[in-house]
């Protein structure tokens, strides 16, 4: 599962794939985004990639109760192929940036661990698989390798710039493209129970015990 990521200094480091800013993306700088706030995702128009604000959680239009359902911040790569997720992953495709994002373990006290993932290859952002409704959004998650296993049983799909394009064409099937991706390699290490408060934003949240 994806419950808490970050972006900073999103314009600048996603400079190369999307050219225009819609919204105040520019305000985004957050070290503890979680379910509910707004976050900068990548969308694709006729003429080119922006990068703009969306609110992280789908309410599907099909919901009845709508103060009761629980909201979709996450959605499984093996659910794509149902009618609701197969109908937005069929036209509504978005990339959703990211720097760090963080899983929970249970320690032998049954306590939650928290631990900060990042790419192992220079740092580099990360870019998120994900389907949206209007102006919301939702993570595609996938089954963890056998090393991030060891904190948590699922992870984000994490797509690489190779295969963005290929993501993004809506005449591409999308369960073909994203089950062709290998998970990229990542780290990873513990972190203060700080960042369990999602009120908590600011560097030290992902810096190691």
């Amino acid at each position: 599962m994806c419950g808490r990521f970050a972006q900073t200094n999103i314009i600048k480091s996603t400079s190369d794939i999307a050219k225009t800013f819609i919204g105040k993306v520019e305000n985004i700088e957050n070290f503890n985004i979680s379910p509910g706030q707004e976050a900068a995702v990548i969308k694709k128009y006729s003429n080119g990639r922006a990068l703009e604000l969306g609110h992280w959680s789908i309410l599907p239009s099909w919901a009845k109760d709508k103060e009761g359902f629980k909201r979709l911040f996450n959605t499984r790569l093996e659910s794509l192929v149902k009618p609701y997720f197969k109908r937005l992953i069929s036209k509504n495709r978005l990339l959703v940036p990211c720097n760090y994002f963080y899983e929970w373990s249970r320690s032998e006290e049954n306590k939650k661990v928290p631990y900060c993932f990042k790419n192992k290859i220079n740092n580099e952002i990360m870019y998120f698989a994900g389907i949206f409704e209007n102006n919301e959004f939702s993570i595609i998650t996938r089954e963890a390798t056998k090393e991030n296993s060891k904190i948590h049983h699922r992870q984000p799909l994490i797509i690489g710039k190779s295969k963005i394009n290929d993501f993004l064409n809506v005449k591409n099937d999308a369960v073909d493209v994203l089950n062709s991706i290998k998970p990229p390699n990542l780290s990873y290490h513990r972190i203060s129970l700080e960042v369990n408060n999602p009120k908590n934003n600011f560097e030290k949240l992902i810096e190691p015990l």
